[in-house]
């Protein structure tokens, strides 16, 4: 009986875990911000690069439509 208690303890993560997922999740999230921010920046300023790189025009304008 106390191997299926430890099992389903087992699984569920300590809440330092949680927290430093959490943490690790906002850092991502303001690493992709300042990414997309600094492209659509550089794609402003510097039209001439516009359809060098499919992915960074596909994300100019995700943020576009979004605007």
């Amino acid at each position: 009986m106390t191997a299926v208690a430890d099992r389903a303890s087992a699984s569920v993560p300590e809440p330092t875990e949680m927290a430093r997922a959490e943490v690790m999740t906002a850092a991502q999230q303001r690493r992709a911000a300042a990414r997309a921010r600094d492209l659509t920046a550089l794609l402003r300023e510097r039209p001439e690069l516009s359809g060098v790189h499919a992915p960074a025009d596909l994300a100019v304008e995700a943020v576009r439509w979004c605007a």
